[in-house]
């Protein structure tokens, strides 16, 4: 699975049968998503953090990552660049939620490699299609995090990535058992702390970071709309 992303992978243990993200877990699963997209953005020299961490864009959105298209045009519209906060009020609480259009983009983006299947909407209120990743996909997703995360060795910096966003999300504990758990936050721990992954300690920070700050805005705008 060298040819998916690790927010491909990611969407693979994230999404329900139904092609939807689980109702308990869908402030941390959406803050996630949209979190790994931007740092796949930035990784690619798509996007650019400015001195005060707001975002612009670099360079024109290829193929590469087209799957991105709605986070990206998201930066693109504003006049100047602004923080994730920013981001998350226009990307997840604007008129039109664009967090669906991000999994339908990356649910879409599996079809071809045969990691998930179409969901065709039974109602006529929903005729956008969903896409409901194979089990043998998620199966093959969580077994490479296990044998590279719970061996010795050297681990891989999108592995890493990859179970800092399960990790945040919560998912972790409905792949994995609790002393599993336990030693998998251990290692990110010590990765944390090491010199050898001084340049992906940065990346971790930044998903911690930005997912609290996604979710505190979530937090705030679900008081504001349960006190009208």
């Amino acid at each position: 699975m060298n040819d998916l992303s690790y927010t491909q992978e990611f969407y693979l243990c994230a999404v329900n049968e139904k092609g939807r993200i689980p109702l308990l877990k869908e402030t941390e699963i959406s803050a996630c998503m949209m979190v790994g997209g931007i740092l796949e953005l930035l990784d690619h020299g798509y996007l650019q953090k400015t001195e005060k961490d707001k975002l612009m864009i670099v360079k024109e959105l290829t193929d590469e990552l087209s799957y991105y298209r709605s986070i990206y045009d998201t930066v693109a519209s504003f006049k100047k660049p602004k923080n994730i906060k920013a981001l998350t009020n226009e990307y997840i609480f604007g008129f039109t939620s664009k967090i669906n259009s991000l999994l339908k983009d990356i649910g879409a983006s599996l079809i071809a490699g045969g990691y998930v299947e179409m969901v065709v909407p039974k109602t006529r209120l929903s005729k956008s299609p969903r896409y409901r990743p194979k089990a043998e996909a998620t199966t093959k997703v969580i077994e490479k995090v296990r044998a590279e995360f719970l061996e010795e060795g050297t681990i891989d910096d999108e592995v890493i990535c990859l179970t800092a966003l399960l990790i945040k999300s919560g998912l972790i504990k409905d792949y994995f058992s609790k002393v599993e758990g336990d030693k998998l936050k251990a290692r990110i721990k010590e990765i944390r702390e090491s010199l050898a992954y001084s340049t992906i300690k940065e990346v971790i920070d930044y998903i911690d970071l930005t997912i609290a700050i996604v979710v505190a805005t979530m937090a705030a705008a679900n008081i504001a709309s349960s006190s009208n």
